[in-house]
């Protein structure tokens, strides 16, 4: 009965083991789908009017980064009819796979600030994710 307890005893600690080996996965195996995804900021006044901003910025909070992605003026007249700006995009996947990142966004309207939100965001081999943060914002007083 001992040399069968001990037997389990062994055969269980060899398999708990860690052997040093990566739980990252190989970026290079994955197979991704060819859409790009955009994490977005839905900014909107308590009627759920959109709130156009004049500017915002995006920036990684552990050194100051700017990580604002750049658009056109085309593009920022769509964002600010809509009050949908991006926060964290697919452009960010390599630079980013398989981290977590804390992130700040701010919107300003007339140089003042309304805006101030932090988020912890995300990208696997493929795709960014948002892992906490709101990102259905109401202001009280635009």
């Amino acid at each position: 009965m001992k040399l069968f307890v001990g037997l389990i005893t062994l055969l269980l600690t060899l398999n708990c083991s860690d052997n040093g080996t990566d739980d990252t996965p190989n970026c290079s195996e994955a197979i991704c789908t060819e859409e790009y995804r955009t994490i977005t900021v839905s900014v909107k006044d308590k009627e759920g009017v959109a709130v156009a901003l004049d500017y915002f910025k995006v920036v990684v909070l552990s050194n100051g980064e700017d990580i604002t992605l750049d658009a056109s003026s085309s593009e920022y007249d769509w964002m600010a009819k809509n009050g949908n700006y991006p926060l964290f995009s697919d452009k960010y996947v390599a630079k980013y796979s398989n981290k977590k990142l804390e992130i700040n966004f701010k919107g300003y309207v007339d140089d003042k600030l309304l805006v101030d939100s932090d988020y912890v965001v995300g990208a696997d081999c493929c795709h960014v994710t948002l892992i906490e943060g709101e990102t259905d914002i109401v202001l009280a007083n635009p």
